[in-house]
């Protein structure tokens, strides 16, 4: 114990030592020892000091960082008559991680007030709805100059936008994965618009509506493969739309920006891309039944309006069971709702 103390404490000792034996010469030698010590301790607890000052600097910079890169994505919308499934269509994009929803209502001015159903998501700020009542607009158009008048309020604001309808559902891949880490993937990384291509499904043989998601009401793909090709965008934020041509077109929103599909290969032309591309995304596309079919025909289009000629109705019943199914019960609504004998 005796030299354990002794090693322990030996500067204190030598101190002692050296001042029984009053010799000047030994004080001053270990006085700068001393001081050296002292000198170099000092020293070392700055440098200590320092690097954990560095190092806390450093988490805070990459938190910061990591903040910074936070994408944001919103969606932008318009609406006619889509009470029924209005509020299925916000809580699909909100569980994909969208950050906000631009909503354009594009109701008649005496029909049905969106805000009557989506009020909660309105108040705590997760969708704007914006007045677009009775609104045609240029080139007869609400739904362009909607998209349109979106991006060049908020590309500034978001990394991404989307367009999308009211009976389109995005399905990214795998399952589960959120918008961010999907837009954030490197095969992205130059592009500055992406087609995700349709897929339709039919009307399960169904004819009276059910309060429940598309995405579970319809489970069937349509019989239709060319309507496939067709595509909607997810366009990215802070381009110059200032020096974009309009294409007018809701799949396909500036003639100067080029693409990727959801693969991430450049691929040309606008609004469609064949064969289609559903490696990571597909744009489900629900045509419902035939009595909100002809529902959807009567409100018009949100393009334009439209006319319903003899000749405009035959395409339209051809257009439906092109994807579904044909019976006579179906026949026959659709015939008696336009005064026609389409067989």
């Amino acid at each position: 114990m005796h030299q354990t103390h002794l090693k322990k404490y030996s500067f204190k000792k030598k101190k002692y030592i050296l001042k029984n034996k009053n010799s000047k010469k030994a004080v001053i030698r270990n006085s700068k020892k001393l001081l050296l010590i002292i000198f170099l301790s000092l020293i070392y607890v700055s440098l200590l000091k320092f690097s954990n000052i560095n190092n806390k600097t450093n988490i805070v910079n990459i938190q910061s960082n990591k903040k910074e890169k936070v994408t944001k994505v919103c969606l932008c919308a318009i609406a006619k008559k889509e009470n029924l499934y209005i509020q299925f269509f916000i809580d699909h994009y909100r569980k994909l991680g969208y950050d906000h929803i631009y909503l354009y209502d594009n109701n008649d001015k005496n029909d049905e007030k969106i805000e009557d159903v989506i009020k909660n998501d309105i108040n705590n700020g997760y969708v704007t709805l914006i007045d677009y009542r009775g609104y045609r607009g240029p080139k007869n158009s609400p739904q362009m100059n909607a998209y349109y008048d979106c991006y060049e309020k908020h590309n500034l604001e978001y990394d991404w936008l989307s367009f999308f309808d009211i009976d389109e559902y995005l399905i990214l891949k795998p399952k589960g994965i959120n918008i961010q880490n999907f837009l954030n993937s490197e095969r992205y990384k130059e592009c500055p618009n992406i087609k995700i291509n349709w897929i339709i499904y039919s009307d399960n043989n169904q004819i009276k509506y059910e309060n429940k998601p598309l995405t579970e009401r319809f489970t069937n793909l349509s019989k239709s493969r060319n309507s496939r090709k067709t595509i909607k965008s997810i366009m990215r934020g802070n381009i110059s739309y200032y020096n974009l041509e309009k294409t007018y077109n809701p799949h396909y929103l500036y003639l100067n920006v080029k693409s990727c599909s959801s693969s991430g290969k450049f691929i040309g032309g606008t609004c469609y891309y064949e064969p289609p591309d559903y490696s990571y995304a597909q744009l489900n596309h629900y045509i419902k039944t035939m009595p909100e079919f002809i529902e959807k025909m009567k409100k018009g289009l949100a393009t334009s309006e439209l006319i319903l000629d003899r000749y405009t109705l035959k395409e339209y019943f051809d257009i439906f069971f092109r994807a579904c199914d044909k019976t006579d019960e179906k026949v026959k609504i659709f015939n008696e709702a336009f005064n026609t004998n389409f067989n």
